[in-house]
């Protein structure tokens, strides 16, 4: 999700199954925690950092549920 001087958000940080409906609430969720990571953080490298670790869990969390959601549909 972050690495060197760039971040990704929303879809193009994590894709996802589109059934999980949630596209605009973690691309929202990914800008807001970007954004505090920023203004925490005494370096961008740090502010990737803390974001990606904030992040990625929810992420992770979001496409394993699209799994099941999929999985669900069978």
């Amino acid at each position: 999700m972050a690495g060197n001087t760039v971040a990704l958000v929303g879809d193009a940080a994590f894709v996802v199954r589109p059934h999980t409906a949630m596209g605009a609430s973690k691309a929202a969720g990914d800008a807001m925690a970007l954004g505090d990571s920023l203004s925490r953080s005494q370096s961008v490298d740090e502010a990737l950092r803390r974001y990606a670790a904030l992040r990625m869990p929810v992420g992770e969390d979001i496409s394993s549920y699209g799994r099941r959601l999929g999985a669900s549909a069978l």
